[in-house]
């Protein structure tokens, strides 16, 4: 509690040298010589998921209020091409001695390069650092709960949302019109599509690196028809490389998405096919990696001329090992959006181990997620 504390106090004085930043901000050129402060290009954000569960499983009995996850990034953009982000996750430590501490550790620490647009790709970038991996970051932007949880192949294990490495990406022939851009979405906002690959360890921002060997993800995403269905995208995630254990297990994965946004529905459709994970966990005791597969749906409808939405949710898990790693998952929920992309959430998450001598699973959650 006591590292808590101390980041509560930084936010406070970092939020008040910003506000002097900007309160001086007409003065800026004078006080050097007629250059630009570079202090006033730096720039703070953060994201706080607060919320209380219950599930009366015996086994797995949850009563509580806890920080289910926050955020704290800090960008500073050097010029035109060169800028740098710093992001903190900060949780609730639930094993070890540590257990019922605030923990932080880093999940982003990259420095960005903005390029020169060539052919038909626009606004290419790299990443290099702790980075994005193609793919999470991108599904978040259309399924916006991660509040709830993670993204159906970062809960099932599969892919890793952040790694050391680096990432390129750009946009597909140029930015889609302004209207979509505004009132329906501004993120990855290519005409017909963008995509991202890159290099990684394959640990994931949480792990220690076990093996010398190196993953290649990826992900193309198409926008087949601009103006008519400009929300109409399609994707595709391939991930090559070795799971992250000494045995060095395969770890392979196909996957294919399709999905919609407007101005009141949001839709996405997922399925994909592979061995082994990057984590290296699904796999037997020889480093023999499982095939596995699996799909997911999601859907949001925002109430017109309301702040409210429904939501929901289905994934479904599969493996060919023995480690009985089937399962499926239903949530859905109802929620309130106030400050831009900030929403208060109650949910139902159902949890089927499927293959498995354990016990289905029901939480019911309310959850504040907070965005500055």
């Amino acid at each position: 509690m006591k590292l808590f504390a101390q980041y509560l106090l930084f936010i406070l004085i970092l939020f008040s040298y910003q506000a002097s930043i900007a309160e001086n901000n007409s003065d800026s050129t004078k006080l050097f010589g007629g250059r630009i402060d570079p202090y006033i290009n730096q720039h703070f954000e953060g994201e706080w998921f607060f919320g209380y569960r219950y599930s009366d499983l015996k086994e797995t009995e949850i009563n509580q209020f806890s920080l289910k996850r926050s955020y704290i990034t800090f960008k500073h953009s050097f010029d035109e091409r060169f800028d740098f982000r710093f992001t903190q996750d900060i949780t609730l430590d639930t094993e070890g001695d540590d257990a019922g501490n605030i923990e932080t550790r880093l999940k982003y620490c990259y420095l960005n390069v903005n390029l020169e647009d060539f052919s038909f790709v626009a606004e290419p970038y790299v990443e290099v650092g702790l980075v994005h991996t193609p793919w999470i970051e991108f599904e978040q932007k259309i399924n916006p709960y991660r509040v709830q949880g993670t993204m159906f192949l970062d809960r099932t294990g599969i892919l890793n949302s952040a790694d050391f490495g680096f990432t390129f990406g750009g946009l597909f022939g140029g930015v889609i019109n302004e209207e979509y851009r505004k009132n329906v979405s501004s993120q990855y906002p290519g005409k017909y599509g963008s995509f991202a690959i890159g290099v990684y360890n394959g640990t994931g921002y949480h792990s220690i690196e076990k093996n010398r060997n190196k993953t290649i993800e990826g992900r193309f995403t198409f926008r087949p028809f601009p103006t008519s269905v400009p929300g109409l995208q399609i994707s595709y995630n391939p991930a090559f490389g070795k799971g992250n254990t000494e045995m060095n297990p395969d770890f392979v994965t196909h996957s294919s998405y399709l999905s919609y946004e407007s101005r009141q529905l949001a839709f996405s459709a997922q399925y994909f096919q592979g061995r082994g994970n990057s984590r290296g966990s699904y796999a037997d005791s020889l480093g023999n990696a499982f095939d596995n597969r699996g799909y997911s749906f999601f859907g949001e409808f925002r109430v017109p001329k309301t702040k409210l939405a429904l939501f929901a949710r289905y994934d479904k898990f599969l493996s060919d090992g023995y480690n009985n790693l089937d399962s499926q998952r239903f949530i859905g929920g109802i929620s309130y959006y106030f400050f831009r992309s900030s929403k208060f959430v109650i949910d139902v998450d159902y949890f089927d181990p499927v293959a498995s001598s354990l016990k289905d699973q029901v939480i019911y959650e309310a959850i504040l997620e907070v965005n500055f």
